[in-house]
């Protein structure tokens, strides 16, 4: 079974090698992916910075024998994905799409899934028009 999980994220942007104790104390705005946050800063789409994403996940029964995994079809550029505070996987390449495993780090109830994206300049990102 698939589920579409592109709604209810939550997008905070913190200075470079930001963690994730000064994430969850940032300023979160309510996002829907996919979300594109340099292209907001026009006068600065190569911008030096931490992102980070958030989202809640309920799970009834986190050991009920499913194998859960979040795919992403890009995360631009170094990212982490956290959940509940462990990583789970790390992606250096933005343009790949990759999944990052959830069940060894899920329980019971309400999870919480960061994505942590460093974003250094220079670097091949670049815009269509």
């Amino acid at each position: 079974m698939r589920t579409l999980l592109n709604d209810r994220w939550e997008f905070g942007k913190l200075h470079i090698d930001s963690t994730s104790e000064e994430a969850r104390q940032a300023e979160w705005i309510p996002v829907d992916l996919p979300h594109d946050w340099l292209i907001a800063q026009t006068d600065d789409l190569y911008e030096t910075a931490d992102a980070w994403y958030r989202r809640s996940l309920f799970v009834e029964k986190a050991d009920d024998g499913l194998c859960r995994r979040l795919r992403f079809d890009g995360v631009y550029m170094d990212c982490d994905v956290l959940v509940n505070g462990k990583i789970s996987c790390s992606h250096a390449y933005g343009y790949t799409a990759f999944d990052a495993e959830l069940t060894p780090f899920l329980h019971d109830g309400e999870n919480e899934i960061l994505v942590h994206i460093r974003h250094r300049s220079p670097n091949t990102r670049w815009y269509s028009g």
